[in-house]
């Protein structure tokens, strides 16, 4: 697989990853390993696609991160930016910050935007095909919500690494 956060930095030089994790940034429950990515995409839709070659990309390239857990993350990366996006109240000349860490027992996700509305889940009933990304975030993150004045909206999920036997 070609590296998306890679060729993603040439088209846009903004993409970047760190260690250790910035100060100020919110606060995780364990200490990172380094395994973080941090990147800013243009408020607009064919975007979203970006954001989950660049969240895929990252997870593959970390390895430790169970299948199961890195497609969750993926879809969660993909649901946040698509609702910041449609939803946010951005303008395409506003970049979406999309970080993702990987802590050893959990990844956290934090997409970032202008607006001060948290995000939040709709009723939705059981023929309805729109409104469920916050629907799916709580199905499948251990937690979610926001900070930074809510213009940011994480999501923990713990990735269950099994021991390696000797």
């Amino acid at each position: 697989m070609i590296d998306a956060v890679a060729s993603y930095a040439k088209e846009f030089p903004m993409a970047q990853e760190h260690f250790p994790r910035s100060p100020g940034r919110f606060a995780s429950a364990a200490a990172p390993l380094g395994n973080t990515v941090e990147v800013f995409l243009p408020s607009e839709p064919k975007h979203v696609k970006t954001s989950r070659r660049v969240a895929a990309s990252a997870l593959e390239r970390w390895g430790g991160v169970p299948a199961r857990v890195a497609d969750d993350a993926v879809l969660i990366v993909s649901e946040l930016v698509t609702n910041t996006i449609l939803h946010g109240g951005v303008d395409t000349h506003e970049a979406v910050g999309l970080r993702i860490e990987d802590t050893g027992n959990e990844l956290l996700i934090e997409v970032t935007d202008g607006n001060s509305q948290p995000a939040q889940g709709k009723a939705v009933g059981g023929t309805d095909t729109v409104a469920r990304g916050a629907l799916l975030v709580t199905r499948l993150a251990r937690e979610w919500g926001s900070c930074n004045e809510n213009r940011t909206t994480w999501a923990r999920l713990a990735t269950h690494r099994q021991e390696q036997a000797c």
